[in-house]
Parts: structure tokens; C-alpha cells; sequence
């Protein structure tokens, strides 16, 4: 897997680690601009969980499943990085249509 992919899957599948992922997103999106979009929708897909749960207890089932669902959403995002043109389009355009809640 790529290097997002594996800073996540050591982290606790807590808001904290979904708040950490957005902002280290959005901080690629000023920084990585061949990847720009990658990172903005990465980013947005946390928004809606994070807003929905923060200062709320998540329940642990919940944590956990949409927590598998944004390492398998990261591995297909980062394997796009190297693909080709046609591929990382369609690729941003699930990510588009994506959620996690």
C-alpha cells in the first residue's frame, strides 16, 4: 500500500485520527498540486462523518466499519496516483460519489 494508506492503519479509528486525516489532506492540497483533487476529495469525504459525530460517542460498530471503509477508499485512491490518465479520472469520480456515513 502507499503511504497514507499506511499512516492510517496504525492509527485508532477515533474522530481524532478522521480530524488528523482531513487536515493532513488539506495540507496536500496546498502542497501536492499534481494530486490536488485527490487530496480535496479525500478531504471532503471525512467532512460529513466528522461533522455528524464530533463532540457525539460514536458508536464502536460504526467507528470501526466506516473506519475499514476510509483505508479501502485510500488504497484504491493512492493506486490511481500511478495510473493512468483515464483510470485516475474514473477513479475521482468514485471518490466523488463516495461517503463514509
Amino acid at each position: 500500500m502507499g503511504e497514507l494508506h499506511d499512516w492510517l492503519s496504525r492509527q485508532h479509528h477515533g474522530l481524532k485520527t478522521f480530524k488528523a486525516f482531513r487536515q493532513n489532506m488539506l495540507d496536500r492540497v496546498a502542497t501536492d498540486t499534481p494530486h490536488r483533487a485527490l487530496y480535496r476529495l479525500l478531504a471532503g469525504l471525512t467532512e460529513e462523518y466528522i461533522a455528524k459525530y464530533d463532540g457525539e460517542a460514536v458508536p464502536v460498530e460504526v467507528a470501526e466499519q466506516t473506519f475499514r471503509h476510509l483505508l479501502e477508499v485510500v488504497a484504491k485512491a493512492e493506486s490511481s496516483v500511478t495510473a493512468p490518465a483515464p483510470q485516475q479520472i474514473q477513479i475521482l469520480n468514485e471518490l466523488a460519489a463516495a461517503r463514509l456515513v
